[in-house]
């Protein structure tokens, strides 16, 4: 129990940290601190059926049209009753918006070089508040390490052009990221190299670009110091030796509230949005936890460990999902095989698993594999594809994409019902995909 009495110690801490640094317009509070015990875990699985987490499942055909149809790598998300696909292709990237039925919208795609339009390299997120969009430009960025402020475009849910907004400047460090909480608050972290080691991973700020709250450092385990947290970069490049790794937080949203996971530290953080920030759950590491003493240069063939695949993570009201690599500890490892462009098979020995914890029962799963090779939640509902969420909406609507092809070839095997069978019958491989949407209990 060494990390949750450390997490407890850490707690204590930011409050006194929090509260010099802020003042009374915002504090640290400890809430209901809940512990996911992957060390308790380890070992053990279950195969978890849809029906046990979702009261029921719908599968959505998006309308298939010249002007919608959905390039490569398609993610999903769902916002404000509307369906976002990103997708690439052709070197380009674009979001086609649907709404919840599937009936095509418009796509979303201001790539340019004019003053409502940005770069080839920037980065989109979905306006959790309004379903609109933010386009935060990471060229000039690439392009100019020493400019201090990047900046971020705005866009309402029909893709029309709002404002243009700088992240505020911090010294050390600079910013490079944007989240919406509201209308009028933001949250950023700070990028992930800095000439300087820096003293904050964030800041939230208001529509003005002022800072509201300052995001405090996480404490450094016992294994570590911070001057790992803060090491210099090694490169042949002299003007990148300067530079040290910062080891920024990963953001992500849920309903109105900011969650911060450090990859080095076990426990998640939550800022609201009274600037209330404090520690919300407690990862259990016990054992199988990365304690080499350089986090950035873990051997490639180290495997005494577990390490969560942070851009899996999602939560719903009741649950937290994520991906995990077990490594040694695997108990369901399996081979992968992979056809080349040359048409051999190549196989790789995966250690991947999903986990599951329950936030009403603090009970959390490792889930086995329904089919032998193949992860996610049996889909027992209408006999669907195993199912695994890549994104759970603000109001629990839980979804993930599969092609066409996917669904049509799953039901060559399965015996389908419902009105996924009636909705595999009239699908062709050349369709756009289909949407599932679990409603989370």
């Amino acid at each position: 129990m060494k990390q949750i009495q450390w997490s407890v110690i850490l707690t204590a801490t930011l409050i006194l940290f929090v509260a010099a640094s802020c003042g009374s317009e915002s504090e640290t509070i400890q809430g209901d601190i809940k512990v996911i015990d992957l060390a308790g875990a380890v070992g053990k699985g279950k195969i978890v059926n849809i029906s046990e987490v979702a009261d029921d499942i719908k599968y959505v055909a998006l309308e298939t049209t010249d002007n919608s149809l959905i390039g490569q790598r398609a993610r999903v998300q769902i916002k404000n009753d509307r369906i976002y696909v990103i997708s690439s292709q052709y070197f380009s990237f674009d979001i086609k918006v649907f709404d919840i039925n599937g009936k095509y919208l418009f796509t979303f795609n201001r790539m340019g070089r004019g003053p409502e339009e940005y770069s080839q390299m920037s980065s989109i997120e979905i306006d959790n508040v309004t379903g609109g969009f933010i386009a935060f430009d990471t060229f000039s960025l690439s392009l100019n390490s020493t400019i201090e402020s990047g900046l971020f475009k705005e866009y309402d849910k029909d893709g029309n052009y709002i404002k243009s907004h700088n992240l505020p400047v911090i010294k050390p460090g600079r910013l490079e990221s944007v989240n919406k909480l509201n209308e009028n608050l933001y949250i950023s972290s700070v990028g992930e190299k800095s000439f300087e080691q820096v003293k904050i991973h964030g800041v939230a700020f208001d529509s003005q670009s002022k800072i509201v709250f300052e995001i405090p450092m996480a404490t450094v385990p016992d294994y570590l110091s911070n001057e790992t947290i803060g090491r210099r970069v090694v490169s042949r490049d002299a003007k990148w030796e300067k530079k040290y790794l910062t080891w920024s937080p990963s953001i992500k949203i849920f309903k109105d509230v900011a969650r911060l996971i450090y990859e080095y530290n076990d426990t998640i953080f939550t800022l609201n949005q009274k600037l209330n920030y404090y520690p919300s759950f407690v990862i259990n590491y016990g054992n199988y936890r990365n304690t080499s003493p350089d986090i950035y240069r873990t051997p490639s063939k180290k495997s005494d460990y577990i390490s969560i695949i942070y851009p899996t993570f999602v939560e719903s009201n009741r649950f937290i999902l994520m991906k995990l690599n077990l490594r040694e500890y695997a108990h369901e490892p399996y081979d992968e095989h992979i056809q080349t462009k040359r048409n051999d098979v190549l196989t790789l020995r995966r250690t991947d698993c999903y986990g599951m914890f329950d936030k009403q029962t603090g009970q959390f799963n490792l889930l086995n594999q329904p089919v032998k090779g193949k992860l996610g939640i049996r889909e027992d509902i209408n006999n669907g594809p195993l199912f695994f969420p890549t994104d759970i909406s603000a109001d629990d609507l839980a979804s993930t994409v599969y092609s066409a092809l996917q669904l049509i070839e799953h039901a060559e095997v399965y015996d389908v019902k419902g009105d996924l069978k009636e909705l595999v019958s009239k699908l062709k491989d050349t369709d756009n995909p289909v949407v599932a949407i679990a409603k989370f209990k």
